[in-house]
């Protein structure tokens, strides 16, 4: 026996348009949060990507300083700063900028050998806040 559309049970019937719509509202509902979750895990892995290479470079610099001071022709009044200069993570890569700040923080302590503070920022090129900043002191006699 076949069945036609006049022989057709209620039951039998595709779902209609609001059933539609309800399961669709209730896979948006579940949806969402998870949607809006990754996205946010992504952005701080993106984050966290960039202020730990930054630090990276900032570390490199300051372990360049500290090997300068260290060598026996050192001179402790030519430790100064300098400029924001393109920090590459490889060739061609413009994204970070690294500067150095040299500040006489004791210029006249008791034995007047004063005490220097150097601080390695590496910024975002092109921007103003730091990404991150590393600080160390150095006297004449070393770091």
């Amino acid at each position: 026996m076949s069945v036609t559309p006049a022989t057709r049970r209620r039951g039998d019937h595709g779902m209609t348009l609001v059933e539609i719509l309800i399961a669709l509202t209730l896979v948006a509902v579940v949806l969402l949060p998870v949607v809006i979750g990754l996205s946010q895990a992504l952005f701080a892995t993106a984050e966290s990507t960039i202020t730990g290479a930054a630090t990276s470079i900032a570390r490199d610099k300051m372990e360049e300083v500290k090997a300068d001071a260290r060598r026996p022709t050192f001179d402790f009044a030519s430790l100064s700063s300098q400029p924001r200069v393109s920090a590459d993570l490889k060739p061609g890569d413009s994204y970070f900028e690294v500067e150095v700040m040299v500040e006489t923080v004791r210029p006249n302590d008791d034995r007047r050998s004063g005490l220097k503070k150097v601080a390695v920022s590496v910024y975002q090129a092109g921007t103003e806040r730091p990404i991150t900043t590393l600080t160390t002191h150095f006297t004449p006699t070393g770091i």
